[in-house]
């Protein structure tokens, strides 16, 4: 691996640690956060290791109908209205997913296939996650284990 990966791996952990941080900080039943904190760290990692090849032509498809542009309208405004009312989640989504692009890029660019991105890019997140709630856990209860 390139000595630059390095860096955007490292900052792909740091904003997983502070989003676990973040998440373990919150009053809600853990199980299920972290089950969709979890899950959605792999939906993003396989998104981004197994990009779809046909995607341009499905979307100009969608598009060149009326009934496809006007929903594409009803949806982008319904978007821009949650996305204007929980901009905070919306902050942090787009962070966690511009980190984890750029770390994308970096293995792409150190020709890794991509099974092994995939693997990389889902281990440093978890761990990031996983060891973020964790340490927040701890030095809010002093207790390393949930009971």
């Amino acid at each position: 691996m390139k000595k630059n990966s390095w860096l955007s791996l490292t900052l792909l952990f740091v904003t997983y640690f502070t989003f676990g941080w973040k998440l373990s900080e919150f009053d809600v039943p853990p199980h299920l956060t972290w089950f969709l904190a979890v899950a959605a760290i792999l939906v993003l990692a396989i998104a981004l290791s197994f990009p779809l090849k046909d995607t341009k032509t499905a979307i100009m498809q969608w598009f060149s109908s009326d009934y496809g542009a006007f929903i594409s309208i009803i949806l982008g405004a319904l978007v821009a209205v949650i996305v204007v009312t929980w901009m905070h989640l919306f902050v942090t989504c787009l962070v966690l997913i511009s980190a984890g692009t750029l770390a994308r890029l970096d293995i792409q660019l150190s020709g890794w296939k991509n099974w092994r991105a995939f693997a990389v890019l889902a281990t440093i997140s978890l761990t990031g996650l996983v060891l973020g709630g964790g340490i927040e856990f701890l030095s809010k209860t002093g207790r390393l284990v949930l009971s």
